[in-house]
């Protein structure tokens, strides 16, 4: 009798391990990442022709990064004391002319190193003049 019990005993760990093994690769689906669904419009007006692009972008990217994953810069400093000086080979005359760029409509108060970008966010590259 106490073989039968030995062997029931058995079979029912085998019957568990199987089935938690199971149970464990037929989990949930994990959650896509949010880098997936982040998105961000860039407009860039170099002689008033306008380049507009929309992408993905990476949490914690900045507009920096953003900006140069698509276009030639040139740019005085590192990271976020990064000043932009040229996109694609157009030169702000730095006595009176400066590269600003824009979140949203309004110009942004930190440089574009520094700024980290946000979901849906609009990125305006322009040259204006000192004033």
């Amino acid at each position: 009798m106490s073989k039968k019990i030995a062997i029931l005993m058995s079979l029912l760990v085998i019957f568990c391990v199987v089935f938690f093994i199971q149970n464990k690769n037929t989990a949930l689906p994990a959650k896509k990442t949010e880098e997936i669904s982040l998105r961000v419009t860039q407009i860039v007006l170099i002689k008033s022709k306008k380049s507009v692009s929309t992408s993905s972008f990476k949490k914690g990217e900045t507009a920096l990064e953003l900006l140069s994953s698509s276009h030639t810069v040139t740019a005085k400093g590192q990271k976020g004391n990064a000043f932009v000086t040229a996109i694609d080979g157009e030169i702000a005359n730095s006595e009176k002319e400066f590269w600003s760029f824009y979140v949203n409509g309004t110009q942004a108060q930190v440089g574009a190193g520094s700024y980290i970008l946000k979901n849906n966010d609009t990125i305006e590259w322009k040259i204006e003049a000192f004033k």
